[in-house]
Order: structure tokens, then C-alpha cells, then sequence
């Protein structure tokens, strides 16, 4: 990774040996839940910090998170199916990239740390060269507050900053966080997400029902749709 970006605080690996919610799971996986997110209230002011694991399990915390949706230059999108070993939201399909911010510097400041956090994630999850990604490409559009429970123990609770890109990049997924890739048109979508034997995640359901078709037919003003709202979306599966 380039050595430019900072990846959170340093583990706390005692801490993580000691909680037996993550016991079982991949190491790097519980390595990455003592990160520090960002804790928020609904009007998106920053209240302080938590690790990833406290933000996520039992009835969680409200965080930062972001989501990237990446469109190649034929106007198809990325999606991915999450890695087993994830331990919120296995094996479920999702959108381009999606994490959270961390609370550090350079990932604090509202739209501009999101962006830095998902170039960060581009690199560590589609293992994108930190070259081929230009922020000024990375284009917002809009956040959105959601509730969504993926088990008795696990729950996401998020502000979730949405961001669209269209370009071509090459890939090469880190096999612990991405089990498979692939590039679908709108009608290939359709067709994942009729599938009821298909698992997607809830922020990716909220996004395709509600942003992803004027996303789609503005793939070359992306600049242009986004807004300043905040869309809550309450609890949803």
C-alpha cells in the first residue's frame, strides 16, 4: 500500500484476544474491527470515536461509513461478493467498495476524509494502484442513514457517504476481503437482485432502489446529481 496513507491506530491484539465475539474469525479480519470509527449523530456532527467492534455489535453505534460505486468506461458497474472470513455481512453481494472513514486526520474532514478513506479501501480491497485513482474523480452524491441488522450479533448502523466513479481500473481483490468480482449492466443487476437465492447487502438494496438509476443515466455528468441532504432510510434488512 502507499505509504502516504495512514491504515487507523495501532492494534490493540490483547484486546482482541480477550473478546470472544471474535474469536474464530481471520486475524487480519479482527485486526482491522479495533480501528476507530467515526461517531456521529443523524445530522452527521461528529461526537467522538469507537472501534469498528463496538460500532457493530449488539445495538450498535451510528458511524461514518462510505460506499463506491465504480463504473467502467462501457457504463458497466463493479459489484463484489464479500469474503467468507468478512465478519459482518458474509458472503453477501455489495457494491464497487464500502468501509468506513477512520477517525485519523486525514479522513475526519467530512466529504474529503471519505474520499481519502475510499481510495485507501480501493487499494487495500480491489487492490487498485494508488496512482490510477484521482480524487477528483471520485464524484459525491449524495449520504444516507440506515439501520440494518446482519445477525443477533452483528448490526449496521451508518451514515453512509455515496460516491460514483467511471473509469477503467484494474483490479486484483485481496482474497481475504473479496470471494469474487464482476462489471454488470442495469439488466444483469435486475436479474442478481430478482434472484431470491442471492444475498445482497442492505446498503446496496437502499442504493440501487433509490439512487442507483439517475447514477446510471448520468454516468457522464456524475458532477452534476449530487446534494446535500441527508436521506434516512430508518431500519431495513
Amino acid at each position: 500500500m502507499h505509504c502516504s496513507f495512514l491504515i487507523g491506530p495501532l492494534i490493540q491484539s490483547t484486546m482482541s484476544e480477550a473478546r470472544p465475539e471474535l474469536q474464530g474469525y481471520d486475524q487480519e479480519q479482527i485486526e482491522m474491527m479495533e480501528e476507530a470509527c467515526i461517531l456521529v449523530d443523524e445530522e452527521d456532527n461528529i461526537l467522538g470515536k469507537d472501534t469498528k467492534i463496538n460500532c457493530h455489535i449488539g445495538d450498535g453505534k451510528l458511524h461514518r461509513a462510505f460506499s463506491v460505486l465504480l463504473f467502467n468506461n462501457s457504463g458497466k458497474l463493479l459489484i463484489q461478493k464479500r469474503a467468507s472470513e468478512k465478519i459482518t455481512f458474509p458472503s453477501i453481494w455489495a457494491n464497487s467498495c464500502c468501509s468506513h472513514p477512520l477517525h485519523i486526520n486525514s479522513e475526519i474532514n467530512g466529504i474529503a476524509g471519505a474520499k481519502t478513506a475510499a481510495k485507501r479501501k480501493m487499494e487495500q480491497e480491489l487492490g487498485i494502484e494508488s496512482n490510477q485513482i484521482k480524487l477528483e474523480k471520485l464524484n459525491y452524491i449524495t449520504k444516507m442513514i440506515y439501520k440494518a441488522r446482519a445477525d443477533e450479533k452483528w448490526v449496521e448502523h451508518e451514515i453512509d457517504y455515496i460516491f460514483a466513479i467511471k473509469c477503467d481500473l484494474d483490479i486484483k481483490p485481496n482474497k481475504i476481503e473479496i470471494e469474487e468480482t464482476k462489471y454488470v449492466n442495469l439488466e444483469e443487476l435486475e436479474v442478481l437482485f430478482d434472484d431470491k437465492k442471492v444475498k445482497i447487502g442492505p446498503w446496496f438494496r437502499l442504493i440501487k432502489e433509490n439512487f442507483l438509476n439517475d447514477i446510471w443515466k448520468a454516468l457522464d455528468n456524475l458532477g452534476e446529481i449530487g446534494d446535500n441532504k441527508i436521506h434516512n432510510m430508518g431500519n431495513c434488512e
